[in-house]
């Protein structure tokens, strides 16, 4: 099995000054870009439909980024740990990459 690495992009949806796919990159392995969709994880904060409007968009746009670089971006549903857990037992990744959220939730996750 080839050697991967997963990015798991979460409010940080671009290629520039991206530090998680700075760092995977460095590996020069092949990456596999994801996104979760998981509000559950954000509670008791839901996305009104500004932001559902914006993050559906900024998928698109980061999604259109990634295939003109020979690539796309996976989306999943569910708990992030589980749904990461499965990802990388499936690829066999080696690395596992995302950009730190400091509110307390999301550090909790982390």
């Amino acid at each position: 099995m080839v050697e991967t690495a997963i990015v798991w992009f979460r409010r940080d949806l671009r290629l520039a000054d991206n530090p998680a796919l700075y760092h995977a990159v460095r590996h020069k392995v092949p990456i596999i870009p994801v996104y979760l969709h998981a509000p559950e994880s954000e509670a008791p904060w839901q996305p009104g439909s500004a932001a559902r409007y914006w993050l559906h968009r900024s998928l698109q746009a980061l999604d259109g980024e990634l295939r003109a670089r020979g690539s796309r971006l996976i989306l999943g549903t569910g708990e992030p740990e589980a749904v990461l857990e499965r990802l990388v037992a499936e690829c066999g990744a080696a690395y596992l990459y995302w950009s730190r959220l400091y509110e307390p939730a999301m550090l909790k996750l982390d």
